[in-house]
Formats: C-alpha cells, sequence, structure tokens
C-alpha cells in the first residue's frame, strides 16, 4: 500500500472500530461504507488510490460484527441501520471530521440513507451504489416485491444445509457468491477475487457471525422508500444492469425518489467492483463530491 496509508482503531458509539486512511487529513474527506458482511477492504484498493490521489482523505472502515471491529450479541443488543448509521458517525467524530462525502455500497447505501436521514449535518453529498430504499423481507430473504435470484436461493440453502467451517470453506463459498453476483461486464477472474477473499477472511472476526447479525439487522430495518424523499443532500445513485442482489429496478427506484438525484447506470455491471467499473465509478465520484 501507499505511504500515506494509515490503520486505527477508534471507539464509536461504544464500539471499537478499525479504520484505514489515505492521504492528507487536511483534504475533504470521503467516507467509504461497505455493505453485508464484508469488511472495510472490500472496498478495492485502485478505487481507492484514484479518489485519494485527486485530493480526498478517503476512510475505509469495518463495521461493527465484521473484520477487525468489535462484535456484538445481537440478542441482548439488537441494531438496525439506524444504530450503523451511528457508528459511522461516530467514527468521523473520532477523527476530528465534521463533514464527509458519504459513498456507500449494498447494505452499505442503506446505511448511507440513513445518515442522510438522521444525521444530514454530516454529509456534504450522498453517493448510493448497489442498493436500495425498500426493506428486506425475512420471508424471501431479499428486497420487498422482487424474485429471489434463484442462484442466490440455491447458494442460502447450500450454506443452511451445509455451512462452511474451515478457512478453505469459507473462501470456495464466498468464491461461489462472487460467480453469482459478478454480471456480465468482464469475464471473472477466479485468482483475482479468491486473493481478495483470503486477504478479507485474514485477521478478521468470525465470517458466520458477521453475516448472521448484519442479515438480522437488515430484516429489523424501517422502510426508507418513502423517507428517502426528505434527503437534501445531493445525491448520485450508481447501479449495474446486471445486479442479482439488489435487482436494477431498485436503483432506478431510488434515483426517482430522491429530489435532484443523478443516475448512473453501467450495463454488464453486477453487484461488486469488477476492474472495469472503476475508472468511471470513481470518475463519477469525483465530479459529484466536487460540485
Amino acid at each position: 500500500m501507499w505511504e500515506d496509508m494509515m490503520e486505527r482503531i477508534v471507539e464509536a458509539n461504544g464500539i471499537r472500530l478499525w479504520c484505514e486512511t489515505f492521504g492528507d487529513p487536511a483534504d475533504p474527506a470521503l467516507l467509504l461504507v461497505m455493505g453485508l458482511g464484508a469488511r472495510g477492504a472490500t472496498w478495492p484498493d485502485e478505487l481507492c488510490r484514484l479518489l485519494q490521489e485527486a485530493g480526498r482523505y478517503v476512510i475505509r472502515y469495518d463495521n461493527r460484527d465484521t473484520g477487525q471491529s468489535g462484535c456484538v450479541d445481537y440478542e441482548a443488543n439488537p441494531y438496525t441501520m439506524i444504530e450503523l448509521a451511528q457508528d459511522a458517525v461516530g467514527l468521523l467524530d473520532g477523527l476530528g471530521i465534521a463533514t464527509a462525502d458519504v459513498v456507500g455500497a449494498s447494505m452499505g447505501g442503506m446505511i448511507a440513507q440513513e445518515i442522510a436521514l438522521e444525521h444530514a449535518d454530516r454529509l456534504r453529498s450522498l453517493t448510493v451504489i448497489m442498493s436500495s430504499a425498500e426493506p428486506l423481507d425475512p420471508a424471501t430473504n431479499t428486497f420487498r416485491g422482487t424474485v429471489r435470484d434463484p442462484r442466490l436461493a440455491a447458494w442460502d440453502a447450500e450454506q443452511i444445509a451445509n455451512p462452511p467451517s474451515t478457512r478453505e470453506e469459507h473462501v470456495e463459498s464466498h468464491l461461489k457468491l462472487a460467480r453469482i453476483l459478478a454480471g456480465q461486464l468482464t469475464a471473472f477472474d477466479e485468482a483475482a477475487t479468491r486473493a481478495i477473499i483470503e486477504r478479507e477472511i485474514e485477521n478478521a472476526t468470525d465470517a458466520g457471525h458477521a453475516s448472521k447479525n448484519h442479515i438480522l439487522a437488515a430484516f429489523a430495518s424501517r422502510d426508507r422508500s418513502g423517507l428517502v424523499r426528505s434527503i437534501t443532500a445531493p445525491t448520485l445513485v450508481i447501479h449495474g444492469s446486471d445486479d442479482p442482489m439488489a435487482p436494477f429496478a431498485h436503483g432506478e427506484a431510488l434515483a426517482a425518489a430522491i429530489p435532484g438525484s443523478e443516475f448512473l447506470p453501467i450495463e454488464g455491471m453486477g453487484h461488486g467492483f469488477p476492474p472495469p467499473v472503476i475508472p468511471p465509478i470513481s470518475a463519477a465520484i469525483l465530479r459529484h463530491t466536487g460540485r
């Protein structure tokens, strides 16, 4: 990694949060919020580099129950996207940052929406990637009004019937899911994807614990489809046409619901960050946050 990268632990909202920063703290802060069960390092290094080199102070972090951040007993202390948004704001407090451009992907996009709704004074702009304002339906394990992709349903069933227990089994399980989510934009790079998954698992807390708690939090979270109409922050919504996790219509609906928002569709993009999407996504974020 480059020289101006720094890892640190911040106590926020009663939770120990691991974060990694890139660039000059005097530059405009850009907070990257990752999704369900995924570490902050899931944000591609190349995307962070492009944003930092363009004059942004980039922050990526592990949500509670994920990676090197603190774990929670969900039954004793249940939480929703609102509490996860409070964690993010607490992280900014711990870093001495008053306002930031907030970028959320997948469940991180749900958290980012809650930051915009509950802490509007803390963000300069909002970018939501491959996400939705709809609630998750526990009966179908997908967003309301969406039919679960049969490939994802089969993967879910396999996890229940044969949950991974070893490190290699976790890697293979995540690799299978990555193939499903990849989209049609580029050929699936198994070697590169495996390397990313192995890095995410390294030094991480129990991946099963993280996914279980985040799913419960998502199920318990409120319906934002009407609430997002009150978001006043300049908003950019980015969504791939081949997303099997959050189908394309969810991105369209979110952009239509937030007044004055910009919608950037990416043809062939699935639910992830293959190399071809990184330059256009970074350029769009820089344009949006620089206005």
